[in-house]
């Protein structure tokens, strides 16, 4: 899987965890998952700013396809979409894409790193 798809998977597997969803497992070749004790309370902090970006940058386009009929004008809009996820990602303060996709893929694999985003998550909310 190239990185581009595996961020996308990433990404719209994320989705889910903005509304305390269960995650899926994802896959992405070359990212070693650790335990969630390897996460930082700072780099999950990271995570959970660029996943919350990450997630109304989903909702706009989710928006914009809505709106679409033409295959080819959905396919435009995912690839815009998907390019400014990345750069939203590459732009986000102390967390890397590769980061991104590693912890995506344990907070997948590891309820108890899910927790902890998701109270994140929620403690945002609350703000």
């Amino acid at each position: 899987m190239t990185p581009r798809k595996t961020l996308a998977a990433v990404t719209t597997a994320l989705g889910l965890a903005v509304t305390a969803a269960p995650m899926v497992a994802l896959t992405a070749q070359g990212a070693a998952a650790q335990s969630q004790e390897a996460y930082s309370a700072e780099k999950l902090d990271a995570f959970t700013n660029a996943l919350l970006d990450v997630a109304e940058l989903r909702q706009k386009y989710t928006n914009q396809l809505q709106g679409t009929e033409g295959q080819e004008q959905q396919d435009a809009i995912v690839a815009e979409a998907n390019a400014e996820i990345e750069k939203t990602i590459e732009n986000a303060d102390n967390i890397t894409v590769d980061e991104y996709v590693e912890i995506a893929q344990a907070v997948g694999e590891d309820e108890d790193l899910q927790a902890r985003v998701t109270k994140r998550i929620e403690a945002r909310g609350q703000q």
